[in-house]
């Protein structure tokens, strides 16, 4: 198991049935998670293409990515500790100025929601509510992960990369 998957990867258990493409079709607005974000900048060999090809469709302006600075504060220590400068830039770089990425803050409405939510869903970590918080405020459409766990949260669409694994290809 590799960074940013958290004993809950298991590639070849996807859904050959649907693509992260189709999967993406109607969405004009996706909130990545932390997972995805080291996926696509640390070009994980499993989950960094699938990640691509939602970073493409921002580079083409067909589709609109939020994450929150709660992403900022999970994709460093690793960097920090190994002494990886090169690699600490570019996290601060994507998610500072990613095209069609903004990067939004954590206000106090999101943390109500937040509590909101984990009362909701008892099963639901305060940053994983946190994340689901910042994308229901944001309006995405989508929240993309990689935390199977999610996929119980009925108020926004949970994409989860491992359900799209075997999709390599773009053709939206």
């Amino acid at each position: 198991m590799g960074r940013g998957c958290p004993g809950l990867c298991e590639p070849g258990k996807g859904r050959p049935d649907m693509t992260i493409s189709k999967a993406l079709e109607e969405i004009q607005t996706v909130f990545l998670d932390t997972a995805p974000v080291i996926y696509f900048i640390e070009a994980h060999h499993t989950f960094g293409p699938l990640v691509k090809q939602v970073v493409e469709l921002m580079n083409e302006n067909r589709i609109h990515a939020f994450t929150s600075v709660l992403t900022l504060s999970e994709v460093l220590p690793k960097p920090v500790e190994t002494k990886n400068d090169a690699l600490i830039e570019k996290f601060k770089a994507y998610l500072k100025k990613g095209q069609n990425l903004t990067l939004l803050p954590i206000t106090e409405i999101i943390g109500e929601s937040a509590g909101v939510l984990r009362g909701k869903y008892p099963h639901l970590k305060t940053v994983d509510a946190v994340q689901i918080a910042a994308a229901l405020d944001a309006g995405a459409d989508a929240f993309l992960t990689n935390d199977k766990k999610l996929s119980t949260i009925k108020e926004i669409k949970i994409l989860v990369l491992n359900d799209y694994i075997g999709d390599n290809t773009v053709g939206v």
